[in-house]
């Protein structure tokens, strides 16, 4: 494993359990078995790099998936699109699982959430590897157009239904075996962008 894997990897575990703002990059480099206490400067230039380079890691493979499950789709339904969301990020849950590992991914993307400058949805929603976000995000909208909600009761709801789902997932992360099923995310979150009321 190089040495810009492990400092990713040990850089997603501190934030996760520790928090983003909590850990200092020499700590991340002494976890990663870096010498060099400077070699996450070296590698990422800076915590908000770091941060955006654990999205890249990351996300890459889950935006494959997730663009997978959109070309399949069975209907353009609110469901289907929520289905489209969750499962990919589920599926790295159980895959960590089914390998005997731990993963932190989940947790690491709630606390980022915390953050205005490291929020997924503000900084990485233009990279590449968001672009099934940006597909789901406009499949939403278009299944969600006979509700006529206002632009800013979408934005508001696309926000609540990105923290359910993460939040809930960190918290099956945490708590391996127990927590929220599948169906039942996708479900709540289903209705949540479903109520045609304001």
């Amino acid at each position: 494993m190089s040495a810009r894997i492990r400092i990713l990897e040990a850089a997603e575990r501190r934030f996760a359990e520790d928090g983003i703002e909590a850990v200092s990059l020499r700590q991340i480099a002494a976890e990663s078995g870096q010498r060099n206490t400077s070699a996450v400067a070296y590698h990422f230039g800076s915590r908000s790099a770091l941060v955006a380079a654990v999205y890249e890691h990351r996300m890459t493979p889950v935006n494959a998936r997730r663009l997978e499950l959109l070309a399949a789709r069975p209907d353009d339904t609110i469901r289907t699109y929520v289905r489209a969301l969750v499962e990919p990020l589920a599926e790295t849950l159980a895959d960590a699982e089914k390998a005997g590992r731990r993963s932190w991914y989940l947790r690491f993307l709630a606390e980022a959430m915390r953050y205005p400058e490291y929020d997924p949805g503000t900084v990485a929603l233009d990279r590449p590897e968001a672009s099934s976000i940006r597909a789901l995000i406009a499949g939403l909208r278009d299944a969600t157009a006979g509700l006529r909600l206002p632009p800013g009761v979408f934005v508001e709801r696309l926000r609540l239904l990105a923290l359910l789902v993460i939040t809930t997932l960190a918290d099956r992360e945490r708590h391996p075996g127990t927590g929220v099923g599948t169906e039942t995310l996708i479900a709540a979150g289903a209705a949540l962008l479903s109520d045609p009321k304001e």
